[in-house]
């Protein structure tokens, strides 16, 4: 009997089955950054804030994000890089493919 590897790539493929395509190994990625860096305060929440950050599922389905400004890829990476309100800065913290990863995850829809 062969084994499959457990690899991202087969666990998306376990995780999300048939119904929809199989993430990238680049919205993979951006998945294991948005999991790492950004879920614990824009769905967990679990730093106890008083002002909870916008849930950012489908945030691309929109032609505005929840600030107003436009759904763009710039206006999120400049969202990200430079803060925004009481998001702090991640400037220096993401590479540019960190970043394009991020992205590419969040035009999923966060899934």
């Amino acid at each position: 009997m062969r084994r499959i590897a457990a690899t991202p790539f087969a666990l998306a493929i376990f995780l999300f089955g048939c119904g929809t395509a199989p993430l990238t190994r680049q919205q993979l990625q951006g998945m294991a950054l948005y999991e790492g860096r950004c879920a614990h305060c824009h769905r967990d929440n679990d730093l106890a804030l008083k002002k909870v950050p916008p849930d950012l599922h489908g945030v691309f389905r929109s032609a505005k994000l929840p600030s107003g400004a436009p759904a763009t890829d710039a206006e999120v990476q400049h969202a990200v890089l430079a803060g925004k309100g009481l998001m702090p800065s991640f400037a220096g913290r993401f590479t540019q493919d960190q970043m394009a990863a991020l992205l590419a995850y969040l035009h999923t829809g966060l899934r």
